[in-house]
């Protein structure tokens, strides 16, 4: 998630719509859930700085089965040489 909220950022977008098949990263996202993990809470934490540089920031449950596309593309952004 960051590396997309980061080159997401980079273009110089004001408004960002993400979306994750990550029930648990979700709801610890969006406050429903707590992250007790030290270095989840540090990935939170960073994920909270980030969205507020954005004017709108919305964030969505896609389940697995529904979210291939994505994931795909997701695969591909992280395995670029050079990449965030």
């Amino acid at each position: 998630m960051i590396a997309g909220m980061l080159l997401t950022k980079e273009m110089g977008a004001k408004s960002l719509l993400a979306k994750s098949d990550s029930l648990l990263v979700t709801g610890q996202v969006i406050g429903e859930y707590q992250a007790k993990d030290p270095q989840m809470v540090a990935y939170l934490e960073y994920v909270r700085i980030l969205k507020e540089t954005f004017a709108v920031f919305e964030l969505v449950h896609i389940p697995r089965e529904q979210n291939a596309q994505d994931d795909l593309l997701a695969k591909l952004t992280s395995s670029c040489k050079g990449g965030i």
